[in-house]
C-alpha cells in the first residue's frame, strides 16, 4: 500500500513534446541516489546558478562529485531525432517546391503561348491588348488557385500528424499556408504574362498565320 504526499502537474516524463499518460513517483532507493538529478530553475544566470548549487552542496557535503549542466545539453539526445524528420522534411520540401514551380511554368507559359492565334484573331476583332490581357491572366491562374486552395486543405490534414513528431513545431505554419502558394501563383503569373504580352505585341496579321 502506498500513501500519495502530492500530486504533480502535467510534464513531459519519457517522451519529449508528449504528456499523455499516467505516472507515479517512488522514493529513490540507494541505487537511484547514486545517479540522482536534481532540476533546478532560477532568474540568475547559468554561470551563477552552477556556483550557487556547487556551493550548497559542498556545504552539505564536501566529498560529493556534483555535475551541473544546462537543461538544453542533456535535452539534445532527444531533440536528434527531430532534428533528423525535420532537415529530411526540410529538402523533400524544397525539392517538391523547385518541381512545383518548374512544371507550372512550363504548364502556364505553354498554354498562354499556343493561343497565339486566338490572340491575334481577338485583336483583328477590334480587342484591347490590356482586355485580352487580363482574359489571359485570369484564365491561366484561375486552375493554379484551385490548385494552391486544393494544396493548403491537404496541407492542413498532413500538417496535423507531422506536428505531433516534430517538437514546438505548430501545426499552421504561415510560410507554408500562405508564403507558398503566394510563390506558386506569382510563378504562374509571371509564366503567363510573359508571352500574353509578346503575343499581343504581335501584329494580328503574323498572329493569324503563327502555327
Amino acid at each position: 500500500m502506498y500513501q500519495v504526499v502530492g500530486v504533480v502537474r502535467d510534464s513531459q516524463a519519457s517522451h519529449l513534446g508528449q504528456n499523455e499518460g499516467l505516472f507515479f513517483y517512488l522514493p529513490a532507493g540507494p541505487e537511484e541516489q547514486e545517479r540522482l538529478q536534481l532540476l533546478v530553475h532560477s532568474k540568475s544566470g547559468d554561470t551563477a546558478t552552477a556556483n550557487g548549487i556547487r556551493e550548497a552542496l559542498r556545504a552539505l557535503d564536501a566529498d560529493l562529485i556534483v555535475n551541473v549542466t544546462k537543461l538544453e545539453d542533456n535535452l539534445e539526445a532527444w531533440r536528434a531525432p527531430s532534428r533528423i524528420v525535420a532537415a529530411l522534411s526540410g529538402v523533400l520540401g524544397a525539392l517538391a517546391l523547385l518541381m512545383a514551380s518548374i512544371g507550372v511554368h512550363g504548364v502556364v507559359s505553354y498554354g498562354v503561348s499556343q493561343r497565339t492565334r486566338e490572340i491575334g484573331i481577338r485583336m483583328t476583332l477590334g480587342a484591347e491588348g490590356r482586355d485580352v490581357m487580363s482574359l489571359l491572366l485570369r484564365q491561366a491562374l484561375r486552375p493554379v488557385l484551385i490548385g494552391a486552395l486544393a494544396g493548403i486543405v491537404g496541407c492542413a490534414a498532413v500538417s496535423q500528424v507531422l506536428s505531433s513528431v516534430l517538437y514546438g513545431m505548430g501545426a499552421h505554419d504561415p510560410i507554408a499556408f500562405v508564403g507558398v502558394p503566394l510563390f506558386l501563383l506569382g510563378i504562374a503569373f509571371l509564366a503567363s504574362y510573359i508571352p500574353a504580352r509578346r503575343a499581343v505585341r504581335v501584329d494580328p496579321v503574323v498572329a493569324l498565320r503563327y502555327e
